[in-house]
């Protein structure tokens, strides 16, 4: 940003935050969606193809992002993707009684959504100093929590009460402030004379740690994506599911505010396994719960997982790459991230009506545990003696 006042940076900051709070809204309102579908008639199968086609489409258009970003600038690319964010959802609103079409405006809101998302953690990845990163990301990310203590509530509230349309409709109107954030942000490149010269996907994969960052966030991603087929098991449980969702958004909001200052004393390469291990390990837990209580204890658990595990994983891209190659990273760490949102809800989908939500939750619970486990002991720790070695 080179000689761009403080003061413009910051205000540019915030409006970047405040439109990535606002398209986690977007994607946050359908976290109840799947009961409501059901009731409506659909089957747990097409339940749960509706919400996992949306992370479908983000995979495939991860690297559509990184390509938009590049050669559009971010400020087109985020006023693009609000437009065919809020027609999407217009779609998906007076769509409910045509299944094939309804499932094809919540794919294209899935790729205006991912453009939209590498934009926005891009930005912040290109505008930080290493020293600010871990913090700055930190709270950076709280606005993918914060909907969960707002939006969702509000979102269930509006359906247990009868207010359908305001609900349906809630999407379109999160969008359209989308776009109208986006409207004020000013592009980096704009404000540099060099035209930037972008790395490769070939290179970037190349450098120590990257593809074990990857497989981490695809573990983390898939006790992330469960946060879909929560309704359906607090549902099962007679349990409101925002008990869930707000104590996963206070924890998260906290480790990510009050918590990760305390945090960068501990190397971050060694903290992102183990966060998705905790969430792994809560979803266990959880599996077996039965009450309020143990919803918000687990909740808790879960949310300082994700509240360190997604702002480490986007902090260590920086560590471990060069700016050229920021734009393609965040894109594809993203990409990993979506892959666990798809194949959670097509897990639960095929499998809570063979053992219930419960075994489905215990089964993916499980699998992200031990896979973390795996990963701290024979990835992260050596990579971690390796570059301390080097430096």
């Amino acid at each position: 940003m080179g000689d761009v006042p403080l003061m413009k940076v910051s205000k540019q900051v915030l409006l970047v935050f405040l439109a990535y709070y606002g398209i986690n809204c977007l994607s946050n309102v359908y976290f109840v969606f799947g009961p409501f579908y059901s009731e409506s008639g659909a089957s747990p199968r097409a339940v749960g193809l509706f919400l996992s086609i949306f992370y479908m489409a983000m995979i495939i258009c991860r690297p559509l992002g990184s390509w938009t970003m590049e050669r559009l600038g971010i400020r087109r690319a985020l006023i693009g993707s609000s437009l065919i964010s809020a027609a999407a959802a217009a779609g998906i609103a007076l769509s409910l009684s045509d299944p094939a079409i309804l499932l094809f405006f919540r794919a294209v809101s899935g790729i205006s959504a991912s453009v939209f998302i590498v934009a926005t953690i891009a930005y912040q990845s290109m505008i930080l100093d290493a020293s600010n990163r871990g913090i700055g990301f930190a709270l950076f990310t709280t606005g993918s929590m914060l909907p969960m203590a707002t939006i969702v509530p509000l979102s269930e509230f509006l359906l247990k009460w009868g207010y359908t349309n305001y609900y349906l409709w809630l999407p379109v109107l999160v969008a359209l402030i989308c776009l109208a954030i986006s409207l004020k942000v000013r592009d980096i490149v704009a404000e540099t004379k060099d035209k930037p010269v972008w790395g490769t996907y070939k290179n970037m994969l190349c450098c120590p740690g990257v593809k074990t960052l990857y497989i981490t966030a695809f573990l983390m991603s898939l006790a992330d994506g469960a946060t879909l087929c929560a309704a359906a098991l607090a549902d099962d449980r007679g349990v409101p599911v925002s008990w869930f969702m707000i104590s996963v958004a206070v924890a998260g909001v906290m480790i990510r505010t009050v918590g990760f200052r305390a945090m960068n004393n501990i190397p971050r390469i060694l903290l992102a396994a183990p966060a998705a291990g905790l969430m792994g390990l809560s979803l266990l837990c959880l599996s077996f719960s039965s009450s309020w209580f143990s919803f918000v204890v687990f909740g808790l658990i879960y949310g300082f997982g994700i509240g360190a595990g997604f702002p480490t994983d986007l902090s260590i891209i920086g560590d471990l790459l060069s700016i050229e190659y920021h734009p393609k990273a965040t894109g594809s760490l993203l990409l990993a991230i979506d892959m666990g949102w798809v194949i959670t809800p097509l897990i639960f989908g095929f499998i809570s009506p063979l053992l219930g939500a419960s075994g489905a939750f215990r089964l993916i619970g499980i699998f992200v545990l031990a896979g973390s486990l795996a990963m701290q002991l024979f990835c992260w720790m050596p990579l971690h003696k390796f570059l301390k070695e080097e430096a």
